[in-house]
């Protein structure tokens, strides 16, 4: 499984090491800016109020006798100055009434409705505005004395156009200085995170070797810290891994030979019992007529040649067991075959005084099967139900698709397997009748895994069920 690019751990990695790179430049940028327009504003109040506390000094000996001409030129001279940030300058008597205005550029402001609140100290009447930041400070001052008091009051338009430029200025700077600052610190965590996720991805590689099956890989242990600990302990696992296959690799060869072995020996005896009876009676035979003195004829030599006909059939039989025969698939309706065999068992059943019960899925398309090698399942699996049950017993037989796959299911109505004996019911000669081989279910089984199948025995203290599972589309050449 390959990971999309956006799911790789380099990029995740790298994309919050720039994440939080550029979020925290911005924000203390933002910051900056922000202390500094805080700073510049209370300068720009403060060089106000200290221009208020000079101008009224100078203003009040004029205005108390009345020279205008020369309130006018004062005023007129700090407006003209080339460092002053004064935009216009009024002068009011002590009754409110506007003696002298003056003004560097026609500015719209709005009259001064009540002069009380500037009566002890300036007050500013328009301060740095929010809708729109270039207006100049409005800053009502009162002129007075401490023997005559309130005398009248100046205003002054106060300039904010300096702090903006110097805002302006600041703000270019600082904004250089902070993407400077995140693509530094952006290439910088490109690094690092090559640095830290190489080592990984080289783990990575190696895990996939690993488990494609090239045990023993190993990847160079240069990583920093964990990581370089990681890489040593991978390595360390992957020679282990690969020592402890080769060793399985050896025990599942030995045990491969000894299971022939074993199969061998099994087969070797099972096949010896089957021989031994009918050459003790050829045996015998030809001992009483040793002992008798007599030739062997008739009826002996009949009963001889039938043990040796016996002897021909059980070979056989074992090898036909012992060799995967080729199968011949054709298209097959798996009712029929199942209609045939009951009717290879039918006298049989009968006999056995056996109930039939039949449940044929009758919607089933024909499957690709060899018909000879399904039939002896089937019969092998009718006999055995049949030996299971006494008189009066029911047999059910029936076809069906389940989960994709055709299922026929043999059922009796005998005393059931015990637990100990249901784990070997396949194994190759085991058996509990006294006349039989033990090799029934061990071929069945056998043909059913030829054809891509499996078969399966359910049982209990009310019956068994033999379960011949098929894969539907189970391909001919199999």
């Amino acid at each position: 499984m390959v990971l999309p690019w956006y799911n790789r751990i380099a990029v995740r990695l790298s994309v919050s090491i720039m994440a939080v790179i550029v979020v925290t430049a911005l924000s203390v940028a933002t910051l900056i800016l922000r202390d500094e327009k805080h700073i510049l504003q209370k300068d720009l109040r403060i060089r106000a109020l200290q221009l208020g506390e000079i101008l009224p000094r100078q203003i009040i000996e004029p205005l108390l006798y009345d020279e205008d001409f020369a309130l006018y030129s004062l005023l007129q001279s700090y407006l003209e100055s080339k460092e002053s940030f004064l935009l216009y300058g009024e002068i009011y008597n002590e009754l409110g009434e506007l003696i002298i205005a003056r003004e560097r550029e026609s500015i719209t402001r709005e009259p001064i409705t009540s002069f009380k609140l500037a009566r002890k100290q300036p007050v500013f009447l328009r301060d740095f505005s929010e809708t729109d930041p270039k207006q100049p400070l409005d800053l009502l001052i009162p002129i007075s004395s401490k023997q005559l008091g309130v005398a009248g009051y100046l205003r002054l338009g106060i300039s904010v156009q300096s702090l903006f430029k110097t805002l302006h200025t600041s703000r270019k700077k600082v904004w250089v200085v902070t993407s400077l600052i995140a693509v530094i610190g952006i290439l910088a965590a490109l690094w690092m995170a090559r640095e830290l996720i190489s080592p990984v991805l080289l783990l990575n590689r190696a895990a996939h070797r690993v488990g494609a099956g090239d045990f023993g890989t190993a990847i160079p242990e240069n990583g920093v810290g964990e990581i370089g600990e990681l890489a040593s302990t991978f390595n360390t696992m992957s020679h282990q891994l690969k020592e402890l296959v080769a060793a399985i690799r050896s025990a599942q060869e030995n045990l491969v030979r000894t299971e022939k072995l074993y199969a061998l020996g099994e087969f070797s005896t099972g096949l010896a019992h089957e021989i031994k009876n009918p050459l003790t009676s050829i045996k015998m035979l030809i001992q009483r007529a040793e002992e008798q003195e007599e030739s062997l004829e008739g009826e002996d030599l009949e009963v001889i040649v039938e043990e040796l006909d016996r002897i021909d059939y059980t070979v056989s039989r074992f090898l036909r067991t012992a060799r995967q025969s080729e199968m011949a698939f054709t298209d097959t309706d798996i009712n029929s075959l199942v209609e045939d065999v009951l009717a290879i068992t039918g006298p049989k059943i009968e006999k056995s005084g056996i109930r039939i019960s039949k449940k044929l899925d009758k919607t089933l398309a024909p499957l690709r099967v060899d018909g000879n090698s399904i039939k002896q399942i089937l019969m092998n699996g009718i006999l055995n139900a049949l030996q299971a049950m006494n008189p009066g017993g029911e047999l059910t037989i029936s076809t069906s698709l389940v989960d994709g796959n055709l299922q026929c299911t043999i059922t009796d109505t005998g005393c059931g397997i015990s637990k100990e004996n249901l784990k070997h019911i396949f194994d190759p000669f085991f058996t509990t009748k006294e006349d039989g081989t033990g090799m029934g279910l061990a071929v069945a089984w056998n043909i059913a895994q030829q054809h891509g199948g499996r078969l399966d025995i359910v049982s209990n203290h009310s019956g068994t069920s033999l379960l011949l599972i098929l894969p539907y589309d189970y391909p001919a050449h199999c």
